[in-house]
């Protein structure tokens, strides 16, 4: 009799390692890299003040880092973050309880983002520089926990802060 349950248990099991591979192969589209830097016309101060400006007025929490070779802005926002920053593909979330080696498919159910601006002077005028880490807040579907992978940046932030960067507001 327990040879049939283990029949099942493989076949499910079989089945839930096939479903993975398949999700696997499907192809990801992915947007072009996003433009992370610029030389803009305006003062390395003035350039750092309109990205500190345009990063609170989005609701991001700026620190001033002042101490390091190249003045730098650090930005976070554990919330709120606009989905067309960043593109957050679906992951695998695997039971740890079980040994049929059930796995789920989830979304991202928020996300956090912490952006670093850079500016510094040239003789052609000023490099600003914009690196963004957009990180995926998904639900584990079997533990509750929140898990967190890096997602993919749509560009759209980085322009924004390099065209404020770029010009007053």
């Amino acid at each position: 009799m327990s040879s049939g349950t283990e029949d099942e248990r493989g076949r499910r099991r079989a089945l839930g390692l096939l479903v993975a591979a398949l999700a696997a192969c499907q192809p990801t589209v992915r947007p072009e890299p996003a433009t992370s830097a610029r030389i803009v016309r305006a003062s390395p101060a003035e350039a750092e003040a309109r990205a500190a400006a345009l990063l609170r007025a989005l609701g991001f929490t700026v620190t001033e880092f002042t101490s390091t070779a190249v003045p730098t802005l650090r930005g976070e926002l554990a919330g709120g973050v606009d989905p067309a920053w960043a593109y957050c593909p679906g992951i695998w979330t695997t039971d740890p309880f079980s040994d049929l080696g059930q796995s789920r498919f989830v979304q991202a159910a928020g996300r956090r983002a912490v952006v670093l601006v850079r500016a510094s002077g040239l003789p052609q005028g000023t490099s600003v520089e914009v690196d963004l880490r957009t990180i995926g807040l998904y639900p584990h579907a079997f533990t509750g926990d929140t898990v967190e992978a890096l997602c993919g940046s749509t560009g759209v932030l980085e322009r924004r802060i390099l065209d404020a960067a770029q010009s007053p507001p």
